[in-house]
Formats: C-alpha cells, structure tokens, sequence
C-alpha cells in the first residue's frame, strides 16, 4: 500500500518535477556561468574582492527559484485531489488518514529536496573549484533561507489546496504570503543565520496546516 501511494503521487508530479528540475539546474548553470564570465574578464581576484567588500554572492537568480518550485510541486500534488474529486476516494483507503498525509508529503518534500540538492550541488560545486571555503559556506548559508521558503510554499499550498472552503482558502493563503515575506526581506549574506532554528521549527508547524485541512474536509465542511 505505501509503495501503491509513493507511485501515485509520482504520477501526479513527475511532470512538474521534472520542468523543475530543468528549471532550477538551469538557474543554476547560468549562475555558474556568471562567476565563470567575471574570472575569465578579471580573474578570480576580482570575484574575492566584490565578495569581501561589496557582500555580492552572484547567487541572486536563484533567489525565488526554489519558492516557485515549492508552489508548482505542492499544486500540481494536490490540486488534482481536489479538482477531481479524488480526496474522498483516497481518506478511504485501508490505512490511517494521518499515515496518508504523511506519506503525501512525504512524497513531495523528498522531490523537492532531490531538486534543491542538484541546485546546490550545481553551483556550490563550480564555486569550490575557484573559492576558498569560507566563501562557499558563505553562499550556501545565504541561500538557505530561499530554500527553506521553498518548503514552506509547498506546505502552505498542500494546505490551500486541500482546504474545502474558499474563506479559509483565502486566510491560509495570506498567512502563507505574511510568513513568505518574511523571508525575503533582508538581502544582506548569511542575514539569517541566527534565524535557521526558528525557521524549521515553523516549517514544522505549518505541516500541522495540511492535516486541519484534511480534518476539515473530513468533517464536510467544503
């Protein structure tokens, strides 16, 4: 039953996984391929220097990739649930409702974290190639906080869309937009570094958001 649920959730997504991963990777090698442009003009000198003294990572395409990523993933998971119907049909399968939901998710936070690693894999590993160390954790730990709000945009709108209400669509979507702003309002390297704790422990709580909705919808209010 759980290998029958993974595979149905693939078949949801495989698509949109798919023109993300291209996407993303795509950010990625034009990144690269930024950094690659200033060393072959002014060498790798120049690139150290605006780093240190000006705090330019080169890393600002990627900004609100990985949240449109989660946006795409989480929608094209769930809206069919709802659009189809198929929620229903699905709380009535041979194992918990909880279970269910978790394994859901589960599915779509294993697909974004495939993407978000051959991102960060694509650019960190070309920066290592002509940074020292710190530098690159420098960038990782200024990127973090933009994937961390591609996980939450996947939770809030898992929850969005399996919420049977437009109200509660609406105020959901709100709150989602509030905690989202938030982590884009410091343009500053590693501005959230004293933040990284909180931010899980909040992207743990938005996942209890999913499973009201599924209560909710249990419960027939739609």
């Amino acid at each position: 039953m759980i290998k029958a649920i993974f595979y149905k959730e693939w078949l949801k997504t495989s698509r949109t996984f798919m023109v993300c991963l291209v996407l993303g990777l795509a950010v990625a090698i034009y990144a690269d391929l930024g950094i690659n442009r200033i060393v072959v003009n002014k060498g790798v000198d120049h690139v150290w220097l605006i780093m240190l003294m000006k705090d330019q990572m080169f890393i600002d395409a990627l900004r609100y990739v990985p949240l449109l990523i989660g946006l795409a993933i989480g929608v094209s998971q769930m809206a069919p649930e709802m659009s189809n119907k198929r929620l229903k049909l699905t709380l009535h399968l041979p194992i918990s409702s909880e279970k269910l939901v978790g394994l859901m998710l589960l599915t779509g936070l294993v697909e974004l974290t495939m993407i978000y690693c051959s991102i960060i894999a694509t650019v960190f590993c070309y920066e290592s190639t002509i940074l020292p160390h710190e530098l690159v954790c420098r960038g990782v730990l200024t990127a973090l906080p933009w994937f961390f709000a591609g996980y939450i945009a996947y939770l809030f709108a898992t929850s969005v869309c399996l919420e049977g209400t437009w109200r509660e669509r609406i105020l959901l979507s709100l709150i989602g937009i509030g905690v989202l702003t938030v982590m884009f309002m410091q343009d500053a390297p590693e501005a959230y570094n004293s933040m990284i704790v909180a931010v899980i422990l909040v992207m743990i709580a938005i996942i209890a958001l999913t499973y009201r909705s599924v209560y909710r919808f249990k419960e027939g209010r739609q």
